[in-house]
């Protein structure tokens, strides 16, 4: 007797095994399994999910805007940076010392100082009195020097006669010796007396003006004690944090415009200085250096600027989008659009952040981040996703 085949298993949709009502065995058995199969198979497709369809869109070319002349400022993106001296020097003294006395032009915060002004003293008798004696001393070791060498050409000549023993000789050449070493200990420290007189006055390295005095006349200062820091405001820099999609358009020698808020109506014309190779790692920025002349010194250090970028560029115009086309905010000037990218045939929303400039009309002009020509979504902007399919309507 042949086993029977065992009975087909529902699918998941149905659930368990069905072994009731059915035939035992034979051709019936066969056919009413195959007619099951089909009906369970018709049954969990009609329960199936349909896949979720296309998202009904409409789009619109990004517009190219042109800017009127004289608001060519729109067209360059702005940054805030601080300003600093092109140098900022801490003097000190390399000695220690009661200041004697204190240049009345260097007195005040913001005198102008010039390289090689002497800014201040300290009490000298005691450094030129080191003088004194470092020189005296210096005569006695010569003195000592020369006897020993009239007491050692004698010897030798005793020795080359025998009068005297080897020993003698000897002991004769090494008193020259220390004589000699005497000298030579002698003139370095008449030279570091010397040097230390120099440095009990504190002299300016450069031109440029003060910015703080620590030191008062009668005051009692440390080897190394900070008297004075100068700042060199001939030219000052400022440093900014600039994206990564805007560093490629940027490089040493690029010349920017500089306002700030302190000099209402005055613009500055400064130079890329250095582009740092590599982003912060927080804020993903690269960092911009700008060197701005100032002949009439009227930067300071500490003034808040805004920097322009791009001002001097080729673009007389910016990129424009439908108002509705923004999706939502990201902060700032920065705005969602979802952009139409096609694959294989369909179409999908890309999602991409862009910088507004301003508002025209029911058009919004974009900085970044959008080129004339592409297409954005306007109608079902704030339903799309990032990689969602989508289908465009007309």
């Amino acid at each position: 007797m042949k086993a029977l085949a065992p009975l087909p298993t529902a699918p998941p949709c149905l659930g368990g095994r069905l072994t009731r009502g059915l035939p035992a065995k034979g051709p019936a058995f066969a056919l009413t399994t195959l007619l099951l199969a089909a009906l369970l198979l018709a049954a969990c497709a009609r329960d199936a999910v349909p896949p979720k369809a296309p998202l009904p869109v409409a789009v619109q070319p990004v517009a190219a805007l042109a800017v009127p002349a004289g608001d060519q400022s729109a067209l360059a993106n702005r940054y805030t940076a601080v300003l600093a001296p092109r140098e900022l020097v801490s003097l000190a003294f390399k000695v220690p010392g009661y200041v004697d006395e204190i240049d009345p032009k260097a007195l005040d915060k913001g005198s102008r100082v010039t390289r090689g002004q002497v800014l201040a003293r300290l009490r000298e008798n005691d450094y030129k009195a080191r003088v004194a004696q470092a020189r005296s001393t210096l005569e006695e070791a010569r003195a000592s020097l020369v006897l020993a060498v009239n007491d050692q050409e004698r010897n030798a000549r005793l020795y080359r006669d025998k009068v005297i023993s080897r020993g003698e000789q000897d002991r004769t050449d090494e008193r020259k010796g220390v004589a000699q070493a005497r000298v030579a200990q002698a003139a370095a420290a008449l030279e570091q007396a010397e040097i230390n007189l120099r440095d009990a006055s504190l002299a300016s390295p450069m031109d440029g003006l003060v910015v703080r005095r620590d030191v008062e006349r009668g005051s009692l200062v440390n080897q190394g004690g900070v008297a004075f820091v100068l700042a060199d405001l001939s030219s000052v820099k400022a440093v900014f944090g600039l994206p990564d999609q805007d560093v490629a358009r940027i490089s040493p020698g690029s010349p920017l415009a500089v306002t700030t808020e302190a000099l209402p109506g005055r613009e500055f014309t400064g130079t890329v200085s250095a582009v740092s190779p590599s982003a912060d790692p927080k804020s993903r920025a690269f960092d911009v250096e700008v060197t701005i002349p100032n002949p009439e010194r009227l930067l300071r250090d500490g003034m808040v600027v805004s920097v322009r970028q791009g001002a001097a560029g080729a673009r007389d115009s910016l990129a424009a989008v439908p108002l509705h086309a923004l999706a939502k905010p990201l902060g700032g000037d920065s705005f969602l659009v979802h952009v139409l990218a096609e694959k294989d045939g369909r179409a999908y929303a890309q999602a991409r952040g862009v910088e507004v400039a301003g508002v025209k009309g029911d058009m919004v002009t974009v900085r970044s981040g959008l080129v004339p020509g592409e297409r954005v979504i306007t109608r079902g902007a704030t339903l799309a996703a990032d990689g969602q399919e989508v289908r465009v309507i007309r």
